[in-house]
């Protein structure tokens, strides 16, 4: 007479029987390594429902048994939970398990989740999208956390959202590790196979010996993942039910310091997973303890929210980024088809080239630009020279370079200006002495310019003209008689009388709009945000003091908790109620031009990859040939003219003919050339105007709503108009919204 499926659970319960304490040392995790900072009474609790996830991960992963037998055990275990709520359990460990329940009142269906998410595991090895993944690991993590609080105990029943997310860390951060263990070891495959696809990557590439960028941006975009559930989790940590949650917190401080080492060390794909030591498990807990909790949920005091950010240019994507790591769901609008705001490229219809609305650069100092660049693993996309190598042109034809990769910090500046052949020894003293006093700490008047600046410190007619009125007007986008000198003083310290990297000029090989593109995106939608393009935010909806919602140029209507606006302050003033005193201090922030003038050309200009024009009305011309396609004969050039006020008027074809005439007198090799095609780019409202007067209109990123904030270069980031000071401003809401 066959048996009846209840004896068969039975009888396969008792083949699975095993002390529940065993297990748990046995298995050496970083879950039972938390336990012993629990009292004794709940580290059996937690010991015996450890166990229990470790018998069903265990009998799933046991490729010695068939697949249906191991679902027939996984099954036997479902009767089993049953009977600890309607019966009596045959084991040992249900009798445990039984009487946990009982004492902490914890629900089943957290522990039949869990024995789900293990099967998945003899039927599924691949997910298409997140969201498939995304049941997984609530299944055999965050069910988990659920059941570990009600241990745990808590007030607030928020707690649970708390252990949702950081279940779902833990178990990213798991995947993570083991990427290519399970795909060897199971031929289970925990991540996307539509972000795959997007970075163009194959299964194969995930276990080549060899890595390559695209792997590595891939691998970017798993880890800003569970950098977002940690945050997001430590915004919901139940800070009134600390003292019960210290094996949380542990285990917090223990993944977390995983995940960071995963990312110190690239993210490393081999047949065993990268591990912490026992050693340095210690340490974390011994962290944590010293802290009085995990670090991560010090940091964080408001719940994470869902933000609308008008603008994607810099400031924008700063922002996003950055509330994006840090638990929050942010959803970008760009009016544009592209991004990048006032530093953007677009295609030009006739010949189809990829161009710059200016060429807008970076420097190594600009670190919260650089630092958006190694978050979304992009700074490949960067020509990134170890020093500072400027060659100017006069009309001569001399060159003349400025450069500090030949002597070691800190003599680099002092080294530079030595062989800078534009000026004298003179010159040479009298910079040097400048340079000295404000390395000492001298800084200029807050009214000051920099003419009278530079006046008040003797330097030389020469040194003016070959080296300061240059380097301000390409920083501050001013002359030095109206530049504010207080503005000049922030980029000098950071530039040229920094470390040697820090004057070192960066520029993108690729068009501006595809620096962040689309990594920033997928980063952004990985955590459940969105980036919209050609759909800007046409109006906000105020009452009292709050923002209350947004209407898109789409007519679309957007909800959010808070606004961010990432647009120029006259975009902004348009946003705002009439007469209100922020719209009228906006209309008193003037504007300072910018000139790009794109040519494609039969010949050469310069072989450099950038180059200074001294005594011209041109500054900069930037060799763009790269960007044409292979076996085109031809040249392409930007020319770039900053606080072009005396040139915003002229016609295209009057400025063509003008920059051209100089180009020839500079460069009279390209006298016989002929320009095939000119593009020209009038930036009216480039930047502020940097002047003394401008910096007491430069807003705050408060304003009157609690939750509106804004962002751009043009905010008072004490710094000039550059994409060092608009990613600054918005990496600046991300710490106001902790």
């Amino acid at each position: 007479m066959p048996s009846s499926p209840a004896n068969d659970n039975h009888r396969i319960l008792i083949e699975l029987e095993e002390d529940s304490k065993a297990i748990t040392e046995k298995s050496g995790s970083n879950l039972a390594f938390s336990f012993i900072s629990l009292p004794k009474v709940k580290q059996q609790a937690m010991s015996s429902f450890y166990a229990f996830c470790r018998i069903a991960d265990d009998i799933v992963d046991d490729k010695s048994i068939p697949v249906d037998e191991r679902a027939d055990r996984i099954n036997a275990w479902r009767s089993e939970i049953e009977a600890c709520y309607h019966g009596t359990p045959v084991t040992t460990l249900g009798r445990e398990l039984q009487g946990l329940i009982k004492r902490w009142l914890i629900p089943p269906e957290p522990f039949f989740e869990i024995l789900a998410g293990v099967e998945m595991d003899l039927t599924k090895s691949r997910y298409e999208t997140f969201e498939e993944l995304e049941q997984y690991c609530y299944r055999v993590a965050s069910a988990v956390g659920l059941v570990s609080i009600e241990i745990f105990e808590y007030e607030n029943p928020d707690a649970r959202e708390y252990a949702i997310a950081l279940g779902m860390a833990f178990q990213l951060t798991n995947i993570l590790r083991d990427i290519g263990y399970d795909l060897k070891e199971y031929d289970r495959v925990y991540v996307p196979q539509e972000e795959l696809r997007k970075y163009g990557l194959t299964e194969t590439d995930l276990l080549a010996w060899e890595s390559t960028s695209a792997r590595q941006r891939f691998l970017h975009l798993q880890y800003h993942r569970a950098c977002h559930y940690f945050h997001k989790a430590a915004r919901l940590f139940p800070h009134e039910s600390r003292s019960n949650f210290i094996a949380s917190e542990v285990m917090t401080e223990i993944y977390y310091g995983l995940l960071q080492k995963l990312h110190k060390h690239d993210f490393p794909i081999g047949a065993e997973p990268t591990r912490l030591s026992k050693y340095e498990k210690i340490w974390h807990l011994l962290r944590a303890y010293r802290r009085g909790g995990a670090k991560i949920n010090n940091d964080y005091h408001s719940p994470p929210r869902k933000i609308a950010v008008a603008g994607g240019g810099f400031s924008g994507m700063s922002a996003a980024l950055h509330l994006s790591r840090e638990g929050h769901e942010v959803h970008v609008y760009e009016a544009k088809a592209y991004i990048g705001g006032r530093a953007h490229s677009f295609t030009e219809p006739k010949h189809g080239l990829h161009l710059d609305n200016g060429q807008h650069i970076m420097m190594g100092c600009y670190h919260h630009c650089l630092e958006m660049v190694d978050l979304l693993h992009v700074r490949d996309r960067l020509d990134c020279p170890d020093a500072m190598a400027v060659p100017y042109h006069n009309r001569d034809g001399r060159i003349s370079i400025l450069d500090s990769g030949k002597f070691p910090p800190p003599f680099h500046l002092l080294g530079a200006l030595c062989t800078f052949s534009e000026v004298n020894w003179k010159d040479r003293l009298a910079m040097m002495a400048f340079a000295v006093a404000v390395r000492l700490g001298a800084k200029p008047e807050q009214d000051e310019t920099v003419e009278h600046w530079l006046g008040r410190y003797k330097q030389t007619p020469q040194s003016i003209r070959a080296l300061w009125e240059p380097f301000c007007i390409a920083a501050l986008n001013e002359p030095i008689a109206g530049a504010s000198a207080t503005l000049l003083h922030e980029v000098l310290v950071r530039s040229l009388f920094g470390g040697k990297n820090d004057s070192s000029i960066y520029i993108a090989k690729v068009g501006l709009s595809d620096l962040f593109m689309p990594e920033i995106e997928n980063f952004l939608v990985a955590t459940g945000g969105s980036m919209s393009q050609s759909s800007g935010v046409k109006a906000l909806s105020f009452e009292q003091d709050r923002v209350v919602g947004a209407t898109t140029t789409k007519g679309e209507a957007i909800h959010a908790d808070e606004f961010i606006s990432a647009v120029p302050w006259k975009a902004f003033k348009s946003l705002l109620p009439d007469a209100d005193p922020l719209a009228e201090q906006l209309a008193e922030i003037p504007s300072s031009p910018i000139l790009a003038l794109h040519v494609l050309c039969d010949v050469e200009i310069s072989p450099a990859d950038f180059v200074g024009l001294l005594d011209a009305k041109i500054d900069w011309i930037f060799n763009r040939t790269s960007q044409l396609e292979a076996g085109d004969k031809r040249f392409l050039f930007s020319i770039i003219i900053s606080a072009a006020y005396p040139f915003t008027k002229l016609s295209a074809k009057e400025l063509e003919a003008e920059m051209w005439a100089e180009i020839n007198e500079f460069f009279p090799h390209t006298r016989g050339g002929k320009i095939e095609h000119s593009v020209i780019y009038k930036s009216v409202d480039a930047t502020f105007a940097a002047r003394p007067s401008t910096e007491p209109k430069r807003p705050n990123p408060e304003t009157a709503w609690k939750n509106l904030h804004i962002a751009g270069d043009w905010t008072n980031t004490s710094l000039p108009g550059t994409l060092e000071g608009a990613a600054l401003s918005g990496k600046r809401i991300a710490k106001i919204l902790r």
